[in-house]
């Protein structure tokens, strides 16, 4: 038995891929659309998960973030009362200390820490309140010279402002001073001097019948200078039997007045001229004449 014949070879004319004789052209099929697979449901449940701890990370954290602590309010200037009632309505604690200052005594000058700093409820805040100024005593300037005034004045942390007045007293002398010695003054504050300028009138004491010593302190303490003149007298001796200018006569500042002092009954006398020219120096001449 003879095996069957092959089959007869294809017909290249039936070939679709063959344009002519011996060539080929590749006829590009379309291709298969892809294939989406879907992601695992653990993937989004991780996914899910993750998102929830990210909200509530968030609100635990603003939720911290606003039990923090409170704003610290602006306490300068306030009276000790009304910031201790503003701190506690904020939820502080108050301290204070005190200081000298300028301000009013019980004002706030400072606080630490510093308005809209934010601190724990309950926390304390730092209150600097005023004690008001040191206060100083003012000592007694009037008698001496303006620049030892000055000096004096600024040993004890006062000022001194001058302002220059008609006096009896010796030019650049203190004459008055405001506020007195004695009186309790803020550091720093200014006492206010009246210096003399060394012209100015004055009333003439009456002395006569006064004795030598009293009439020559009344004169001096006037701002005048005394001379005196010894006369004979049926007066007692000492005695001021006369004077010139008047009592109560207006004079100028630092101007002579002459007493008549009595030297006593006598034949003989002496005439004594003293002539005070300061408070602190006096000149005596002395003249003896005879009456006949």
């Amino acid at each position: 038995m003879t095996a069957p014949p092959p089959p007869p070879p294809d017909d290249p004319l039936d070939d679709p891929t063959l344009v002519g004789p011996g060539r080929r052209v590749v006829v590009d099929e379309e291709a298969p659309p892809p294939v989406i697979r879907p992601y695992p449901w653990w993937l989004w449940a991780l996914v899910a998960l993750l998102l929830a701890a990210a909200i509530l990370f968030l609100i635990l954290w603003l939720m911290e973030r606003g039990d923090e602590g409170n704003e610290v309010p602006s306490l300068v200037g306030l009276t000790l009362v009304e910031a201790q009632d503003k701190a506690a309505a904020e939820g502080f604690a108050l301290e204070t200390i005190r200081r000298s200052a300028s301000a009013a005594p019980g004002t706030v000058v400072d606080q630490a820490p510093q308005a809209g700093a934010e601190l724990e409820s309950g926390s304390q805040v730092m209150a600097i309140v005023s004690s008001g100024q040191e206060q100083v005593a003012v000592p007694n300037v009037v008698g001496g010279t303006a620049d030892a005034a000055d000096q004096l004045l600024e040993t004890a942390g006062l000022t001194a402002e001058r302002k220059t007045v008609d006096s009896p007293k010796p030019q650049g002398i203190v004459v008055a001073q405001d506020p007195s010695d004695g009186t309790q003054a803020a550091k720093g504050s200014t006492v206010t001097l009246s210096v003399s300028s060394g012209k100015g009138t004055v009333k003439v004491p009456a002395v006569q019948g006064m004795s030598q010593a009293d009439a020559v302190t009344a004169i001096v303490n006037a701002g005048l200078v005394p001379v005196l003149i010894s006369v004979p007298s049926q007066k007692a001796e000492g005695t001021v039997i006369a004077q010139d200018p008047p009592a109560n006569q207006e004079v100028p500042a630092r101007s002579k007045v002459r007493i008549n002092v009595s030297g006593g009954p006598a034949s003989t006398q002496t005439l004594t001229v003293t002539t005070s020219e300061t408070t602190t120096a006096t000149t005596a001449t002395t003249v003896t004449t005879t009456t006949p």
